[in-house]
């Protein structure tokens, strides 16, 4: 970071001194032109300085800031970005557990939806089915996946750009805006760092997570999977239809059915809030910080008309 200040510092002043010989070349040879273009960049140029000079205060104040946010938070892990990506590390995490208890709920019902009670004239399916409740299930399965997939590019992409938007974006950005050419580069660069440092983990971290839904969701699902009553019959029982009707009326006595519905609409619930969070809010917040930094930009940037129009 000292590196990236001692550069920008250096281009500063170079931008200060060439732009006071462009005023002075404009005055010796009287081309109000010039003088405009040099008198302006001087001014830019100052602006550089002042914002190079008060960098330290600028991130200190934007750390500050970053750590308020994070307090609305249920992380504890430093500013606000950091905060916002722990917080995505455990959806990600409570998402895999409902995942994974799904799993062994799926083929719960799987089993019993393909169990025969033989007679001596006919067979029946008496739970054929539940196929249907497995079908929402594996919809079910399938969403989650991908709600989990979605988590953990947040997460990821959070962690790459987090640490380098104050200590690389930002110096990077005053130093292009110490020259015309590329000061709307600078402006936008130093509007990227701020917006997403400050903006978007504000805009994400203000919606509720959806952690104690999917916690809730997952005790529902581990309480029907550790059932005594649901437990599956041992295969060498699987040959007596006695054996097999008894397990049904257990599965009757326990609200086998009653349960799983428990558990679709709690998991369905688990879904809304996760696509809420690691969907909608981030796209909300990139929303708001996109334009934030398209407002910062044409700050930072400058559209100088005047002196361009005179060039």
């Amino acid at each position: 970071m000292a590196v990236d200040l001692t550069i920008a510092s250096t281009v500063v002043t170079l931008s200060i001194i060439l732009s006071g010989i462009l005023l002075g070349v404009g005055k010796t040879i009287g081309s109000k032109k010039i003088e405009f273009f040099g008198a302006e960049e001087l001014l830019q140029s100052v602006i550089n300085a002042a914002l190079v000079g008060a960098y330290a205060g600028i991130v200190e104040i934007a750390t500050n800031l970053s750590n308020e946010i994070a307090e609305v938070s249920q992380c504890m892990e430093g500013d606000a970005l950091e905060n916002l990506a722990c917080t995505f590390h455990q959806v990600s995490l409570e998402l895999f557990k409902v995942i994974g208890g799904l799993f062994v709920l799926t083929n719960m019902v799987g089993y019993y939806q393909t169990l025969n009670l033989e007679f001596a004239s006919f067979s029946i399916q008496p739970l054929v089915n539940l196929s249907s409740v497995a079908g929402i299930f594996g919809l079910q399965l399938i969403i989650m996946q991908q709600l989990l997939t979605i988590s953990e590019f947040n997460y990821q992409l959070i962690n790459f750009f987090g640490p380098q938007l104050l200590s690389l974006f930002l110096p990077l950005g005053l130093v292009f805006r110490s020259f015309f050419p590329t000061r709307r580069l600078g402006g936008f660069l130093i509007a990227l760092a701020v917006g997403i440092y400050l903006f978007y983990p504000f805009m994400v971290l203000i919606f509720p997570t959806p952690i104690p839904m999917l916690e809730q969701t997952g005790n529902i699902i581990e309480n029907i999977t550790n059932n005594s009553n649901y437990a599956t019959i041992p295969i060498i029982d699987l040959n007596g239809s006695g054996v097999i009707g008894e397990k049904i009326d257990n599965l009757t006595k326990g609200d086998f059915t009653g349960d799983l519905a428990v558990s679709i609409e709690s998991i369905s619930q688990s879904i809304s809030s996760a696509t809420l969070y690691v969907l909608f809010a981030p796209l909300f917040g990139l929303l708001i910080t996109i334009i934030f930094i398209k407002e910062i930009t044409d700050i930072l940037g400058g559209e100088f008309f005047f002196a361009v129009g005179n060039l």
